[in-house]
Parts: structure tokens; C-alpha cells; sequence
């Protein structure tokens, strides 16, 4: 059975790791452009004493049309006043004045194997020393980090049930083989 590394943790992942494992496997989340910003973000998480990792990936106008939650993923969001969306942001109407700002998507059908030494914990908590940008990234990471403490609990359900019927899947092609 899965469970947290721990307390819930984010992560971010070496890009030369993510890399190998993108060669092996187009599944995994990985650009050869514009990712020498953009940071790994993923939950830690522990099966069996092996380590993976379940990616959150950034908002795109594709996940408006999404359900909050499915058997692989979820949306996460908050809802938040539709004037102080910003032109960027990815937002669905909700009640009255209120939209469902998206913030991210936990894709768990993206999930990872990890090893000590490619990743490293990220910091959420503020710093004087941090850029505006820097406060603006803590801020929207402690949102989706306050969320995800929410629902962990069901994402790791979610997880086991997609190892196992892969598992499963894995054997009776072997099986028949």
C-alpha cells in the first residue's frame, strides 16, 4: 500500500533524471525546451520501501472542461472572485461573482518511480531574501499544498487501485503471452 514519505511533502525533480525517464517513457512529464525554469513539483509518496513521485502540473485552458476528480487526477483549484482574476489565469464561472480558479492538476496516471539524490524538498515557507516572483510562486504552492492535505488521503486510495489494476493488467499479459 502506498503512503506519505513522512508528512506531505513536495518535491522537485532533477531534470536530467526526468529526462532518462522520458526517453524510456514518453509518459513522463518533460520538455527538452523551456524547462530549465520550471520546476518538478510532485508529492512523495512510499510503497513497499520504493519511492514515487505524483506530478501536479500547471493549469491549461483544457482543464476547464475537466471534472474536479476522476479515478486519475484532479483539479485543483480555489474559488476566488472573478475581478480579481488575472488575464493568465484559468477560471471557470461559479456562483454569482465567485469563479473556480484552477490552479494546478495532481495527474496520479503520471506517477513516478524516484530515487534519493534526484530530488530535493521544496521550501514553501516565505522568506524576507525572496523576489516578488519568489512570493507570488510560495503563495500559489502553499494553496495547492493547503488543498492537497484536503484529499491526500483519497489520493493515495486512487493510487493503489491504478498500481494494482496495472500490476494486474501486467500479469495476465505475461500470463498470456
Amino acid at each position: 500500500m502506498f503512503a506519505l514519505e513522512g508528512k506531505l511533502t513536495f518535491i522537485n525533480i532533477d531534470k536530467n533524471y526526468l529526462r532518462k525517464l522520458h526517453d524510456a517513457c514518453s509518459e513522463v512529464y518533460y520538455k527538452a525546451n523551456g524547462y530549465e525554469n520550471k520546476p518538478y513539483i510532485g508529492i512523495l509518496i512510499n510503497k513497499n520501501d520504493r519511492k514515487y513521485v505524483i506530478p501536479l502540473s500547471s493549469a491549461k485552458e483544457k482543464h476547464k472542461i475537466w471534472k474536479n476528480v476522476n479515478k486519475e487526477c484532479y483539479l485543483i483549484y480555489e474559488i476566488a472572485k472573478k475581478a480579481y482574476m488575472g488575464q493568465n489565469d484559468i477560471w471557470v464561472a461559479a456562483e454569482q461573482d465567485n469563479v473556480k480558479h484552477i490552479l494546478s492538476v495532481m495527474d496520479i496516471k503520471k506517477m513516478i518511480p524516484i530515487v534519493d539524490g534526484v530530488y530535493s524538498r521544496v521550501n514553501l515557507n516565505p522568506d524576507k531574501k525572496d523576489t516578488d516572483e519568489v512570493k507570488k510562486y510560495k503563495d500559489l504552492l502553499n494553496k495547492e499544498y493547503s488543498f492537497c492535505l484536503k484529499i491526500i488521503h483519497e489520493v493515495i486510495g486512487k493510487a493503489n487501485r491504478l498500481y494494482d489494476k496495472q500490476e494486474r493488467e501486467k500479469r495476465n499479459e505475461a500470463a498470456t503471452a
